[in-house]
């Protein structure tokens, strides 16, 4: 099957939100988050985390197998979708079209990785059904992916995306536990490039146990991108808004100040500190950190 449609995708300037616009949209969005907080406060358990995405949105994914009925790859990943929302582009809060900014996105993030990585050998932690992977394939595709994770129902959609586009010696899938110091796949990782995206935030409780045995494993170089509170400016109305949904969903807390002390006691080094100039969504920034360990 093919994959063609990369060449299709190029970056786009969208209109910014009007301010009445945000205003109402975050003011929405952080009831709903205080909502949350007071009707029933999430504690994001490795339960919660499996019937979220493994029997819900990764389980939904495979019985769909929606990438048989597309006639590319890029239609599969990025299908019609004109719903608009706020979204941010460009470091600018805009109404826009799923399918535009998921365009977007797909260049962005091939930019971004390939701007910190040094390598065209990629591997995700966290890698769900690969779509960071294959979005990345549309953009190098003479690079190649290994992604990691620990839901079989992503693990077996991304094989089958892969298998049907012809990508099976691109992007490869395996399990991997990151709370778990003895799974053999860390080896994997040893003097390669890993990057994880939206990863850690579903692991709040095993943050530094998770770093610890990325370091252990020795990997060439890690990029994290990550939403988190603590780099947030709460001054900011955007940022409130921010801090108000990752609190009342549990998300991690701690990874960032976390590479900070260990960069201090030098068990790293921290080679790039910078805020994503895009998101899906008002509340979900995330913010890059790109590091080695010593």
């Amino acid at each position: 099957m093919s994959t063609t449609g990369a060449n299709n995708i190029s970056l786009q300037r969208f209109a910014k939100a009007s301010l009445a616009d945000r205003a109402t949209t975050y003011a929405l969005d952080a009831v709903r988050s205080i909502g949350r907080l007071v009707m029933r406060r999430v504690k994001r358990t490795a339960d919660v985390v499996n019937s979220e995405y493994n029997l819900l949105i990764w389980q939904r994914v495979l019985t769909a197998r929606a990438w048989t009925k597309t006639n590319d790859l890029s239609e599969f990943l990025i299908p019609p979708n004109t719903a608009q929302e706020l979204r941010k582009v460009d470091n600018q809060i805009c109404r826009i079209a799923a399918q535009d900014y998921y365009r977007y996105r797909a260049k962005a993030l091939g930019e971004l990785i390939a701007r910190h990585a040094d390598s065209k050998r990629i591997v995700e932690l966290g890698t769900g059904y690969g779509y960071n992977l294959f979005s990345l394939h549309l953009d190098h595709p003479e690079w190649t992916f290994k992604g990691f994770d620990i839901a079989p129902n992503g693990i077996a959609t991304g094989r089958e995306v892969a298998a049907h586009f012809g990508l099976s010696d691109k992007v490869a899938l395996d399990r991997i536990d990151l709370t778990d110091a003895s799974d053999i796949n860390f080896a994997a990782i040893n003097g390669e490039v890993v990057f994880t995206y939206f990863c850690i935030e579903q692991i709040p409780y095993d943050v530094r146990k998770v770093v610890d045995n990325i370091i252990a494993a020795r990997p060439k170089r890690v990029i994290n991108i990550e939403p988190t509170t603590e780099l947030l400016n709460l001054t900011d109305p955007r940022d409130i808004v921010s801090f108000l949904y990752i609190r009342s969903v549990d998300y991690q807390t701690q990874l960032f100040s976390t590479l900070d002390e260990y960069e201090r006691q030098g068990r790293i080094r921290i080679l790039a500190r910078e805020r994503m100039p895009f998101a899906p969504s008002i509340h979900n920034d995330g913010f890059l950190f790109c590091w080695e360990p010593t």
